[in-house]
């Protein structure tokens, strides 16, 4: 669904509490352009950049195609906004609450003939994602990805931001309003139950976040839900299960990750074979280098996806003369120079970070899982090229 990272732990998402608790009223497409762009994110970004989403990872194949509606759900998407607490300098929460109704992006283009969205982040935003320090909330990619309502995916993170207490109590007029339902379901409370709590409930249950809830009345009307869950129930950054070189190789290439099952299908299929995928790596990154190419995970993908790179592999496999050409291409051998560059460089600051007096404990630690991460990504990248 999403350009994740490359890394040996599942990718976490942050946003500040003020905005797991705002209110927003985003459809399940919307809010599945909003996880992806969280992901983009960094936790040493400092500004916000342009985030590529490929239409076909948000929208079935056949609502991709149509140019009408994409340009639909992205004008719609384009216009939302946020009614947020207002923060005081520093991202800080003031002693005297006030308010701000704030749009959620600053643009949004598509790029038809590439089927690629280009989303920022309104910069008014900056205090609620960027350079958090504290009052935050973080959860598993993984997870949230496992989600398929929006309802679903607000209470998650609400129950989130209270995982070290194992209950929350919400006045119900308020959850109606932070899941932009303040005007649905008035008449009768099962509605709501119904199509928002037993849904969110049984969609959280596939997920590290389980719970039950509980109604509080006043007389014969629900005024609060209480939910329970398992108290303590952090995050945890567990070890993902290990990733093929040919997977490495694409997310890095910037191919999204909820793009590799068309992928692996296609090998299953016998449609190609791993060298497709790698001359398809090779062939697309010389063509960056040349300056043909601006994207370069959406051509691979491309490429992979609709094989039309196929014919010309296939006819170097019965020429003996074009893969020695393509070991020999200076871009191939350029980029194998660069990489073992940066890979002596990520190499040294590895030791750097394992001794240097500058980091604390806490630090280090996440210092040691970024340089070592690097270090597995350009490995593979190595590995990967011709020659």
């Amino acid at each position: 669904m999403h350009d994740l990272p490359v890394s040996s732990v599942p990718p976490l998402v942050i946003q500040h509490n003020a905005l797991v608790n705002a209110r927003f009223d985003l459809n399940t497409t919307e809010v599945r352009l909003f996880l992806a762009m969280l992901a983009r994110l960094k936790r040493d970004d400092t500004s916000f950049a342009k985030c590529e989403v490929n239409v076909r990872e948000i929208l079935d194949q056949a609502s991709s195609q149509n140019y009408g509606h994409v340009r639909r759900v992205l004008e719609k998407f384009a216009s939302r906004l946020i009614t947020i607490e207002t923060l005081a300098p520093g991202g800080k929460r003031p002693r005297q609450r006030k308010y701000s109704v704030i749009p959620l992006l600053a643009r949004a283009d598509y790029l038809e003939g590439e089927g690629t969205l280009l989303l920022r982040f309104n910069d008014e935003l900056r205090d609620y994602l960027l350079e958090l320090h504290d009052n935050f909330t973080k959860a598993q990619l993984t997870e949230l990805m496992k989600l398929k309502s929006a309802a679903s995916y607000r209470i998650y993170w609400l129950l989130r931001e209270y995982a070290s207490f194992g209950k929350r109590l919400i006045e119900l007029g308020e959850l109606k309003a932070i899941l932009g339902l303040a005007n649905g379901y008035d008449s009768r409370f099962n509605n709501f139950r119904r199509r928002v709590l037993e849904r969110a409930r049984e969609e959280l249950a596939e997920t590290d976040l389980p719970f039950t809830y509980a109604t509080v009345s006043k007389g014969r009307l629900v005024t609060h839900i209480e939910f329970y869950f398992q108290a303590g129930a952090a995050p945890a950054e567990l070890p993902a299960a290990p990733v093929p070189e040919w997977e490495a190789a694409v997310l890095a290439a910037g191919v999204s990750a909820s793009s590799l099952p068309a992928i692996r299908a296609r090998l299953a299929a016998g449609d190609y074979d791993l060298g497709y995928v790698q001359y398809v790596l090779a062939t697309v990154q010389a063509q960056v280098r040349a300056g043909k190419i601006k994207r370069e995970g959406g051509a691979v993908f491309k490429a992979l996806d609709e094989g039309y790179l196929l014919a010309t592999y296939q006819k170097g496999q019965k020429d003996p003369l074009l893969p020695s050409k393509l070991k020999t291409d200076p871009t191939i051998a350029s980029r194998r120079k660069k990489l073992a560059s940066e890979l002596e460089d990520a190499r040294n600051s590895l030791k750097f970070v394992q001794s240097a007096t500058i980091y604390t404990d806490e630090t280090r630690s996440a210092a040691l899982h970024e340089v070592q991460t690097r270090i597995g990504q350009l490995e593979q990248q190595l590995a990967l090229l011709p020659g």
